[in-house]
């Protein structure tokens, strides 16, 4: 507590009733910044880790985080997130309550620490200063270009004036924005999908080595064999506390097995439905309302949204909104034939590039959309030898 309320004393000094303006401390020459990489959490939101800086200033008595991923959950927060219009904002905190909620939440802390002079650790506290004043905090968040990590890479650059040099870290073969978070996502199969669902085309387009660093552990590697006039930027590497790590434990209720399985019973129902001269549309109303519904969710943030990541999604080739439009007439033998004919034809050609599209699809979409084969073959099939459904 006494160092938290040090560090608020130092930014809130020279503020007078009226007028004084802010005036930033002027650091020892014992201050040193550090970059601090958390690693991944449990929930969904923090399993890519977490970047932050530290400002430590031992005669000041200054021990600060700097923390580029905080938001607030106010009313308009989810139509701001689904909207891509969410504000994050610069957060100020001491060290020992950042690295206590870190350790609680069983994630690690690795610090680097930089090598830099006197005159570049007040450059870099005063550019930090400067973004926390409450007209400059808040930032556009967008997952790839501007969070946690990627802005820690443009701070050091504005502040030092280019004087840091980051090395070219491309690999010969270069994974995609969607292979690089793909990784981290083991752990979380549902949010594996629902993210992959989501994304479009730009996503399987690979990152340069530069925009590598939106992802905290890129950012630190970045960090390591970066310079800075020559020398090595970091000069000390340590871990503060050791994560505790994440499990993985399969289940049937994940994606894959649990769309193979349903694809298993609609197949069987339909099979029986062929047989015995029965469409049996009930099943239909369900399966297409929910993938017209899943469609309207994607036309929704490929072109109403501000997220670039969401666009030209090939998921609509399998999930497409009409079917919300064609529900009422699925009563009507000849429009059910005809749109299940296009439909199931799209729906093969689909499954027969799988592999050789450029956007790389889930592999849960195969069962769902050999599901929706199914039941458009059996539609088109039943018209096609007119027999009374």
């Amino acid at each position: 507590m006494k160092q938290f309320l040090a560090i608020v004393c130092f930014f809130l000094i020279g503020v007078s009733h009226q007028a004084q303006e802010h005036v930033v401390p002027v650091l020892s020459g014992d201050a040193e910044i550090s970059l601090l990489t958390c690693s991944p959490g449990e929930e969904t939101y923090s399993l890519f880790g977490h970047s932050a800086m530290r400002v430590h200033d031992p005669i000041l008595d200054i021990d600060a985080v700097f923390n580029y991923g905080t938001f607030s959950f106010d009313e308009n927060f989810y139509f701001n997130f689904t909207m891509g219009k969410l504000n994050y904002k610069l957060g100020l905190s001491g060290m020992q309550r950042f690295t206590r909620a870190y350790e609680q939440d069983g994630r690690g802390i690795i610090e680097q620490k930089l090598n830099l002079d006197s005159a570049q650790t007040q450059a870099v506290f005063e550019f930090l200063d400067w973004n926390y004043k409450p007209a400059n905090r808040y930032y556009l968040y967008d997952f790839f270009n501007d969070n946690c990590s990627s802005i820690l890479r443009d701070v050091m650059d504005t502040a030092l004036n280019g004087q840091v040099t980051f090395a070219d870290l491309s690999k010969p073969s270069q994974p995609s924005y969607r292979n690089m978070i793909d990784s981290y996502l083991i752990y979380d199969p549902w949010g594996d999908f629902g993210i992959d669902l989501g994304l479009g085309l730009p996503c399987d387009r690979s990152p340069d080595y530069m925009e590598y660093m939106f992802l905290p552990d890129e950012l630190s590697a970045a960090f390591d064999h970066a310079t800075i006039n020559g020398q090595p930027l970091v000069t000390e590497k340590s871990v503060l506390i050791e994560p505790v790590g994440l499990t993985y434990e399969w289940s049937w209720t994940y994606p894959i097995p649990l769309f193979w399985f349903l694809f298993g019973i609609v197949a069987v129902i339909s099979a029986v439905g062929f047989r015995k001269r029965r469409a049996l549309i009930g099943i239909d109303v369900v399966l297409f309302s929910i993938i017209g519904l899943v469609g309207a969710l994607l036309f929704f943030l490929w072109f109403i949204t501000d997220h670039t990541a969401t666009a030209n999604n090939l998921n609509m080739l399998w999930a497409w909104p009409t079917h919300l439009l064609v529900l009422p007439f699925l009563w009507n033998k000849r429009v059910r034939s005809m749109y299940f004919m296009v439909y199931g034809s799209v729906l093969v050609l689909t499954l027969v590039l799988f592999p050789f599209l450029p956007q790389m699809l889930h592999l849960a979409t195969i069962p769902i959309m050999a599901t929706l084969l199914c039941r458009s073959l059996l539609h088109w099939t039943l018209e096609k030898k007119a027999i009374e459904v």
